[in-house]
């Protein structure tokens, strides 16, 4: 009976516990743990109707029991039962082949929002990773080189995870790249942005965060302007430098929005650290959070620049086998030092 179901794979089994070789409970056990194996009901159908058997047959993995004399009219109506079951158990997986199909094309796709890195000149440097926490996320970066040397960058997260924040992270990665070749100020430039999302996603509830800087690799000049997002880290010759506070609400939530605009000198040696607050939020396996401790711990320990790709091996290592419970971005730019 056992190498027969096997072998053949029926859409239902009804087996009795009374057997010549293997009796009915080992058999039913038998296939049940078996991962090989599709989903395949087993119905008890036997006399020995103590309930210490019933408990036994429905502990081996059995899905119905029944106790002869069988009624037929009954055999009949649990029979159908579990073929209806069966038939709806292997439409699930279907679609679940095919979702997985699809979203793994959505990963792809995503992968193509993601720009090549520009190299760039006089010592300076730019590193960036976005890593969802499911096939695709809502954290976005790019880098955007400008008519006069300069480049937009920035590191964004739509307050979301998944299909959704993934296509708001598509429109917002549109809107931003066609509006900077007509908007020369950083902080008109997120005003801008601000306005087109909110009128793409008020009704529905989604904002995004950002901070956004435009850099001058000839000169180490960096303006600033923040959405609602974590300040980025400039890292100095002696530890975490003190940036110019930022003040700017999160990008949809009302239109309207002044935002502040900083700027800065990055010297070389010296490197600015953009990220999403699934670095500081990381779960490890005990549900610990990498917190701000950990990640400022790192930059005395460790040695750079570049920091980037050094605190994201170091945060995989500490999550250990814990799933990433939120999407992670770090976007780097550093000058060599002389």
């Amino acid at each position: 009976g056992l190498a027969a179901a096997r072998e053949k794979q029926p859409d239902l089994i009804l087996l009795d516990i009374m057997m010549p070789k293997m009796n009915g409970i080992e058999v039913c056990r038998h296939i049940k743990e078996d991962p090989s194996q599709p989903f395949m009901p087993i119905i008890m159908v036997t006399a020995k109707a103590d309930s210490k058997d019933v408990v036994a047959g429905l502990e081996a993995g059995a899905d119905e029991y029944l106790t002869k004399p069988v009624d037929h009219a009954a055999l009949v109506a649990r029979v159908k039962s579990m073929l209806r079951i069966k038939s709806l158990h292997d439409t699930v997986l279907e679609q679940s082949a095919q979702l997985k199909v699809q979203l793994e094309t959505a990963t792809m796709i995503q992968s193509l929002f993601w720009p090549t890195i520009p190299e760039l000149e006089a010592g300076n440097h730019i590193w960036a990773v976005s890593v969802p926490a499911a096939y695709v996320g809502g954290d976005l970066y790019d880098v955007i080189p400008l008519a006069d040397d300069s480049l937009l960058a920035y590191v964004a997260d739509v307050a979301d995870k998944g299909v959704p924040a993934a296509l708001i992270m598509a429109a917002l990665s549109t809107k931003i790249r066609s509006e900077a070749q007509n908007q020369s100020e950083v902080d008109k430039l997120l005003e801008t942005v601000n306005d087109s999302l909110h009128s793409l996603t008020s009704e529905e509830g989604f904002f995004a965060t950002i901070v956004l800087a435009r850099y001058w690799p000839r000169s180490g000049k960096m303006q600033l302007t923040l959405g609602g997002h974590l300040p980025p880290l400039w890292i100095v010759e002696s530890g975490i430098g003190n940036l110019p506070s930022l003040r700017g609400i999160s990008l949809g939530i009302t239109p309207n929005v002044h935002y502040e605009k900083k700027e800065v000198l990055l010297s070389p040696g010296e490197s600015i650290l953009f990220f999403t607050d699934g670095v500081v939020e990381a779960v490890n396996e005990d549900n610990e959070l990498f917190g701000n401790d950990r990640l400022t711990n790192y930059f005395r320990e460790a040695k750079g620049p570049p920091w980037g790709k050094g605190l994201l091996n170091k945060i995989k290592h500490w999550r250990g086998m814990a799933n990433a419970n939120d999407d992670l971005t770090l976007l780097e730019i550093w000058r060599e030092q002389k």
